[in-house]
C-alpha cells in the first residue's frame, strides 16, 4: 500500500492535471502531502467538471450514450469517495475515465471478456457498431484554437 509522502514529485502527473483542469487551489490542496480526503475531493471535482463538459458540449447524442456516461462518472465518483488508500482511488479514476475514453469513441467492447486477449488490429477496435463519432471544426473554432496555441506556445 502506497502512502501518500511530503514529496512534490509523487503523483505529479495528477497534479498537474488538477492544476491545469481545475486551478491553482486544486494542485495547492494535494501538492506536497495532500491527505486522502484532498485526493478524493479533487478526484471527485475532475469528474464532475468531466461530466459537466460532456453535458455542455455533446449537443447531439443518443439518450442512453449521456445515461450511460453518468452512470460511470456516477460509480466513480461513489468508488472514489469510498476509496480506503491512494492506490484505489487512483485505480478507480483510471477505470472510469478509460470507460468514459471508450463511450465517447462509441461504446465499451465488452465483448473482449470472451476472448484470452484482445488483439491490437483496427477491425477489432472500429468502435461505431453503436454509434459513430464526428468532431467539426468551423471557422471561428479555427480562429480561437490558433489563438489558444499561440497563447499556450508563445508566438512562432
Amino acid at each position: 500500500m502506497p502512502e501518500i509522502r511530503f514529496d512534490l514529485g509523487q503523483y505529479y502527473s495528477m497534479k498537474a492535471v488538477f492544476e491545469e483542469v481545475l486551478g491553482r487551489d486544486s494542485f495547492a490542496k494535494v501538492k506536497d502531502c495532500g491527505s486522502l480526503k484532498a485526493w478524493q475531493s479533487e478526484s471527485v471535482r475532475l469528474l464532475k467538471a468531466i461530466s459537466l463538459a460532456i453535458t455542455a458540449t455533446v449537443h447531439v447524442h443518443d439518450e442512453e450514450w449521456m445515461t450511460e456516461i453518468q452512470g460511470h462518472v456516477q460509480h466513480g465518483i461513489s468508488c472514489i469517495e469510498a476509496s480506503p488508500e491512494i492506490d484505489e482511488l487512483f485505480s478507480t479514476l483510471a477505470a472510469t475515465l478509460a470507460r468514459i475514453t471508450f463511450l465517447q469513441i462509441g461504446f465499451i467492447p465488452i465483448g473482449h471478456r470472451s476472448i484470452d486477449r484482445a488483439s491490437l488490429t483496427p477491425n477489432l477496435w472500429k468502435l461505431d457498431l453503436v454509434r459513430s463519432v464526428q468532431y467539426v471544426q468551423n471557422d471561428e473554432q479555427r480562429k480561437t484554437q490558433r489563438q489558444l496555441m499561440t497563447r499556450r506556445n508563445g508566438p512562432q
